[in-house]
This record gives C-alpha cells, sequence and structure tokens, in this order.
C-alpha cells in the first residue's frame, strides 16, 4: 500500500489518516519554516515521500485536517480534542467555584465571542488609526480586564459612552497617579545606604527640547536587583555645561532624598562634560556599550581607521536599504530591513544581519541602477562578517541586562572580544584590517576601573582570571584593601577585647607552669586557642580558598544570599557593587520611550505631563508588585459588592471635566473618596477611573 500511495503526489484525507494510525514510515511531519503562531505548538504539516501534502496532524489526538498555506491558523484554533470529554454542569444558573478560577472557557459561545472581539480589534485598528500591536499591550489588556469587571458588576445595559472617562479627565489624572507612584518611590529611597545612578542627556527632534534622564539601581534586602526611573525631565538650564549637569542631576535627586557622595557610583556616556560633571564627589564610572560601539562605530566611518574595503560594503547596503525604504518597498520583503543609525546600539550588525537575510529578496524589488551596486556586495564575505560582528551584538545584550547584574562580566567579555580580533589563517582580506583596528582600539580605548575587578572577583566562577591570569593578583589585592576597610569600621572595638583575652590566657598559662616537674611536655591547647586558630584565617583567605562553582545561568546575587552568613563582609560588599550596571542603557531605552511619546501628533505635549508618563510606564509594574493594595481597601470593595442599596443614577458632563478639581481634592482626601465611588479598585490594585456623585472626579489608590 505505502509503494502505490508514494505515486501519487496529493492523497485524500482518509488515505493520509489511514497511514497515520499505521505509523508509516513514508509519512513524516515538518513545521512551516515561516510559522510565528503558538498554536504549531501541537500541530506540523503532513509530507508523504517528502512531499508536501495540504493537510496537517494534530500530535494530541492524531487528526488530520484540512490545511493551505493561505488558510492561517483558523483550523487549529477551532479544532478541539477535548470537545467529546464531559463537562460538568448545574441546573440551576448559581455559578461554581471553578467557575472563579482563571481558565479557557469551555463554553460553546467562546469562540463566537473571540470572533466578535477580533472584528472589533480590527475596526479599533482602523478607525482610530491605531498599530496592531496596541492590543497586545500591558496596560490595554490592564483595561480589557477593568472593563470585564464593570461589565459583570453594572450589566450589559450601562452605556460604553457614560463608563469611559473623556480623554480631558484622562490627562488630568495622570498627575494623580505619577504622585501616588513616586510618594512609594520616596519611601524606597530614603533608607537606601548603597545605590547606583545612570544619566544621560539627549534633544527631542520634533519639539527640540532638552531632557535629562535619570535610573536608580540598588539592591534590596532580599537580594533583588531594583531599577527605577527617576526622571525624564526638560533639561530648564541654558547651557550644557558640567556644573549645570550637576546641578541638574543633585536637583532631581534631592526629590527623593538622595545624595551623591564619594561612595555613590554613577554611570554615564564618555563624552567630556559628563567626565567633568562627575569628577568629584562621586565614583564615575563609563558605559561600556558607548566604549564598543564606538569602536565599531569608528572602523566603519572612520578614514583614518584603514579599513576601505570594509567602509565600502557599508556604504553600499547603507545605500541600497535606504532606497528600499524610501520607495516603500519593505512590505515585498520577508523581514524588516534595518537601517544605520548613530544612536543605535549594534547598529551597524542590525544593518548588515537584515539585509544578508533577504539577499535573495532583492533583485526583485531594485532597479537597475541599484542593481549593480547589490551585485558589488559578496554574500559569503558578507556572512562572514556578520559572523564576526554577531559577538559583539551579543557581549552588548548580556552587559545590558536590568534583570541581574553585569558589572561582573565587563572584564572577561573584553578580552573574549580582544581573543576574537585575533587575525586567523582563514580571514577574509575584507575583515583582516577590520579586526587589526578593533584589536588595536580595544586595550586602551575600553577603560575598566577598579570596581570591574572588584567585582570580578565576586564572582565564584570569574574570580580564577582564567582568559586574563595575570591580572588575577591586581584584582586580588583591590578585594583585600576593600575588605580591610569595612573590617577597620566593624572591628574597632572588639579588637581591644581579642587582646585582653590573649593577655589574659597568658598569664594563667604562666601560673600553671610555675614551679612544676611537668614543665619538659608542651602545654595542651586550649579552646581559646583553637579558636584563635581559626580567627587568623580570615573571610576573605576563606573565599579565595573555596573551590565552589556556581551555575553559570545562576544570578550572582542568590549566591551571595545563601552564604550571607559565611562572608557577611563581603556579602556587604558584593551588595554594593553589584548594584552598578556595565552600562547606561536604562535610561537609553527612556529615550526610545520618550520618542514613542512625543509624536508629530503630541507635539503640544507639555514636559512635565512627558516626564509623568514615562515614570509611570517605567516604574508600575514594581511599585504595584512592592505596593499591593491594602486589606482594607480589598474588604471595601467586597462589602460595595455585596451591598444591595440602589446605585444612584449618576450624570457625565463633558463641562465637568473642564473645571478645576483642586479645591475638592484639598477638602477630600483618599480614603474619603473611596468611600462616596460606586466602583473601587480591584483586588490586584489596578489603576482605574472612579467617578464622584455629583461631579467627575478620577483618582488612584495607592
Amino acid at each position: 500500500m505505502s509503494s502505490t500511495n508514494s505515486e501519487k503526489l496529493v492523497l485524500s484525507k482518509a488515505e493520509l489518516q489511514s497511514l497515520v494510525t499505521s505509523n508509516d514510515p513514508v509519512i513524516s511531519f515538518k513545521k512551516p519554516t515561516n510559522k510565528r503562531s503558538e498554536c504549531w505548538a501541537n500541530y506540523s504539516q503532513i509530507y508523504h515521500a517528502n512531499i508536501p501534502q495540504d493537510y496537517i496532524i494534530c500530535f494530541q489526538c492524531k487528526s488530520v485536517l484540512r490545511w493551505a498555506k493561505d488558510h492561517g491558523t483558523r483550523v487549529m484554533t477551532h479544532h478541539n480534542c477535548s470537545k467529546n470529554k464531559p463537562v460538568a454542569t448545574t441546573p440551576s444558573r448559581q455559578r461554581t467555584i471553578s467557575s472563579y478560577c482563571t481558565q479557557p472557557s469551555s463554553s460553546k459561545e467562546c469562540p463566537l465571542i473571540q470572533k466578535r472581539i477580533t472584528e472589533a480589534c480590527v475596526e479599533y485598528y482602523a478607525v482610530d488609526v491605531r498599530p496592531f500591536e496596541s492590543v497586545a499591550g500591558a496596560g490595554f489588556q490592564n483595561l480589557a480586564k477593568q472593563l470585564i469587571y464593570a461589565g459583570a458588576t453594572l450589566g450589559t445595559s450601562l452605556n460604553v459612552s457614560e463608563l469611559l472617562p473623556h480623554p480631558s479627565t484622562i490627562s488630568r489624572n495622570v498627575e494623580h497617579v505619577y504622585l501616588n507612584l513616586k510618594k512609594q518611590l520616596i519611601s524606597l529611597c530614603v533608607p537606601l545606604e548603597c545605590f547606583c545612578i545612570t544619566c544621560d542627556f539627549w534633544t527631542a527632534k520634533i519639539t527640540g527640547i532638552h531632557y535629562g534622564g535619570i535610573s536608580l539601581h540598588y539592591i534590596d534586602e532580599q537580594s533583588q536587583l531594583r531599577v527605577f526611573t527617576l526622571s525624564c525631565q526638560a533639561y530648564d538650564f541654558e547651557t550644557q555645561h558640567a556644573i549645570n549637569l550637576r546641578s541638574f542631576v543633585n536637583k532631581v535627586l534631592q526629590e527623593y532624598g538622595l545624595y551623591l557622595n564619594d561612595d555613590v557610583f554613577i554611570v554615564t556616556d564618555n563624552e567630556n562634560k559628563t567626565k567633568c560633571a562627575f569628577k568629584d564627589d562621586c565614583k564615575r564610572i563609563g558605559c561600556s556599550a558607548h566604549y564598543l560601539n564606538k569602536i565599531l562605530q569608528l572602523a566603519f566611518t572612520n578614514n583614518n581607521a584603514n579599513c576601505n574595503s570594509a567602509q565600502s560594503l557599508f556604504k553600499l547596503v547603507r545605500a541600497i536599504i535606504t532606497n528600499i525604504r524610501q520607495s516603500h518597498k519593505q512590505s515585498l520583503l520577508s523581514i524588516c530591513l534595518v537601517n544605520y543609525s548613530d544612536t543605535r546600539f549594534s547598529g551597524i550588525y542590525l544593518m548588515f544581519n537584515s539585509f544578508l537575510k533577504v539577499y535573495y529578496e532583492l533583485p526583485q524589488i531594485l532597479s537597475d541602477e541599484q542593481k549593480k551596486n547589490y551585485l558589488k556586495v559578496d554574500r559569503d564575505i558578507l556572512e562572514s562578517l556578520c559572523i564576526y560582528l554577531k559577538k559583539f551584538f551579543h557581549v552588548i545584550e548580556k552587559l545590558s541586562c536590568e534583570k541581574t547584574p553585569t558589572i561582573h562580566l565587563v572584564i572577561h567579555y573584553k578580552q573574549l572580544l580582544i581573543n576574537l580580533s585575533v587575525i586567523n589563517d582563514n580571514d577574509d582580506q575584507l575583515i583582516i584590517p577590520l579586526k587589526k583596528y578593533i584589536a588595536k582600539e580595544l586595550p586602551d580605548y575600553w577603560i575598566v576601573n577598579d570596581v570591574h575587578f572588584i567585582a570580578t572577583m565576586l564572582h565564584p566562577n570569574l574570580k580564577s582570571f582564567n582568559h586574563t591570569p595575570h591580572q588575577r593578583y591586581h584584582a586580588e589585592a583591590l578585594l583585600k584593601s576593600e575588605f580591610d576597610k569595612y573590617q577597620e569600621l566593624q572591628q574597632q572595638p572588639s579588637a581591644s577585647n581579642n587582646n585582653n583575652k590573649r593577655q589574659q590566657i597568658q598569664q594563667h598559662k604562666n601560673t600553671q607552669l610555675a614551679s612544676s616537674l611537668d614543665d619538659i611536655f608542651d602545654s595542651p591547647t586550649s579552646p581559646d586557642e583553637l579558636q584563635d586558630e581559626k580567627l587568623a584565617k580570615t573571610e576573605f583567605d576563606r573565599y579565595i580558598e573555596d573551590n565552589t562553582k556556581i551555575d553559570k545561568d545562576m544570578n550572582i546575587l542568590i549566591y551571595w544570599k545563601n552564604n550571607k552568613s559565611s562572608y557577611p563582609t563581603l556579602a556587604k560588599i558584593a551588595k554594593r557593587i553589584l548594584s552598578i550596571p556595565a552600562t547606561n542603557t536604562s535610561v537609553e531605552r527612556l529615550f526610545s520611550d520618550s520618542g514613542n511619546t512625543i509624536t508629530n501628533r503630541r507635539t503640544r505635549l507639555q514636559t512635565s505631563k512627558v516626564n509623568q508618563l514615562l515614570f509611570i510606564r517605567r516604574n508600575l509594574s514594581v511599585l504595584r508588585e512592592l505596593f499591593p493594595p491594602s486589606i482594607e481597601q480589598i474588604k471595601k470593595r467586597k462589602n460595595s459588592n455585596t451591598s444591595t442599596t440602589p446605585t444612584k443614577k449618576r450624570k457625565y458632563s463633558t463641562e465637568d471635566d473642564d473645571k478645576d478639581l483642586s479645591q475638592e481634592d484639598d477638602n477630600n482626601d483618599v480614603s474619603q473618596e473611596d468611600e462616596n465611588n460606586d466602583v473601587s479598585q480591584d483586588d490586584l490594585g489596578n489603576v482605574i477611573f472612579e467617578v464622584d456623585d455629583k461631579k467627575e472626579n478620577s483618582i488612584c489608590d495607592d
């Protein structure tokens, strides 16, 4: 039967189902190369004698389903293997306990509701001119959750226009949310003993306004790295002289009860004005991503780099991509081409890599003039160049992580890139001068400080300095010096007690040995002397001799949390040093968010509003995690839900939106407003807008 079916190009569903059931070896399964949906996790396309069929298989029930490339994932979403399973139902309309759990609905109406929501999203995109990704954001999903809760509480007879707030009301309440979150952040900043600051400055292209961004980094008592955005304020000084930059940063830090001193680290870019601004009363660390990105930028753009072939290739590829983007032909390609930008880290690699992925697709959309430049680009050379630059891209990505410490990786990653730039016999003639230039610039241009060596010593898998053994003793000396400073501060009172103890032991020993015939024997070792021998080997010595290794994916902060009792002083040093980021990418990402906030259609947005919006965006999720809603708020919401008092009819007026509510806000605190509102915040403390009986007054609870 197998030999007969192999002669056919296309089989029927029944024939394929028979072959699948019998596990015929002529049948194979492959997933499409361009699959994107998560639905393909349980499905694959069926191949008969390596010939693709217009059918797919469900691995859960081994069912063969009709499918074609233009069908998308509709057949997969409609197929339900659990349809035949009995569903528990109750004879009455009373809700069961399981109905309160967050699980997929087995109702027959669920696919119909999803279809209506999909159609509504399409209309939302088209009518309001919104991007497709807008419904995937956490903010939109939180809004949808609140609307579901409102529908379950108030019913479906309520007019939506009466429930949704006016745009001016939303704009007014941005400040309410911002002030509440800022108050929470200040409560976290005041008790901090050690922290790190990152800052940078930029100019909005659309408005021409200068902004300054500042972020805070520290390790909390639970050994978790916390990163918060302090501000994205408009820079209101006349010039960007060093003294003005320092005054701007000091003013922002004072709002949170923070001050710069000799024990505080600050990570900035490597411009001369920032170096001068933070040369005193703090410890400035250069951004490693800026160092590395600048070396690559000069290699491909500076004529003195002597990388003529690489620069010619760079100009050709950039010209072709610019032409495609300007001629609006990107939609004809399978992926989006990325053009080079001076402000984007790894911009050169991203441009080359995107060009390489669509290399064979380009001749179909290029003009005759551009095809001449296209033929000058050797794909093999471009591929080898991308392989080389990919390591630099991954290093920058690793050093830009905000979830875990990164400063301990700088020295070893720097040496890794230096070793990678050593010329090999198989290197192409285009890459040889590029490697020469990068290998020459990396050791001196990428500056490492003493804190980088100390941080490397604080990682049990990196303290051996296997890649740079000549730097190990220097790093140990720096950590020993830092350890001694902490010991001097902690053990000054106990030093005199230890000396008195030793004197008492010696006097007691002399008394025992006096006028004794047993003085020919050595005296027995006392427990106190054994304790002194243990104290002779310091905590630092025990850590250096410790050969314990951790998993490469393990968070280094977990290691120090588990060994805090064994190495208490080193754990304090680790808490201070490992909070320093290797880059100031947290502020650089703030620039990207500001670009998405300040658009051509929002040029009248006030600078204070920009600061508030970005503060909420960057800090909301973490602060909601650290400051969950109080038990009183949860009980109040439950009581309001069980109350049988009829809801008073509320009037909504646009005129009320334009009134100044500052006087009412001063007279009524948050708790009083909660009691007057009909709808309160849900258990998770999400931000919602509440309406007062007399006027529309939106607030956000802590």
